[in-house]
């Protein structure tokens, strides 16, 4: 395959799923009524924009744009979110929500960094930045586990 191809199809599966975990967290900002989760839910959404924008800087180094999302994937995450919040909504809900997204975006990077071996190391550490913000960011939802409104 080619290399550029391959970094292309890469950085835009990075840009995926910090793309998803934003608007997933504007998806639930509107339920959130604590004011602590709701402050730590927009400092985490712009953490994910961070994520995209140096995905598309990179993207565009090589004259790309990032693939659009597939609206039956932004269809999905909105009704998954409405039935996990339709008669829960406080903030252990909430939580439990984020970190069961964090987790899965562990994986999925993490399957992405073994799949793509030998990959320059901006690209790399563009993806194991991500991992690691997933994770503190679960370590941090952990606080919200136990709590309701």
């Amino acid at each position: 395959m080619n290399e550029d191809v391959r970094y292309e199809e890469f950085l835009n599966k990075i840009y995926e799923n910090a793309h998803m975990a934003s608007e997933a967290i504007d998806m639930l900002l509107s339920k959130v009524e604590n004011e602590d989760l709701s402050n730590e839910l927009n400092e985490e959404k712009a953490e994910y924009g961070k994520f995209c924008d140096g995905c598309i800087k990179l993207l565009e180094e090589s004259g790309k744009k990032p693939k659009p999302q597939n609206p039956l994937s932004k269809l999905g995450l909105w009704s998954g979110i409405q039935l996990n919040t339709l008669t829960d909504r406080s903030d252990d809900k909430i939580a439990e929500i984020m970190i069961q997204g964090n987790d899965m975006g562990v994986v999925d990077i993490t399957r992405l960094l073994n799949e793509y071996d030998n990959l320059e190391e901006k690209y790399k550490n563009l993806a194991e930045s991500l991992v690691s913000f997933e994770e503190e960011s679960t370590q941090i939802m952990k606080d919200f586990l136990g709590k309701s409104n």
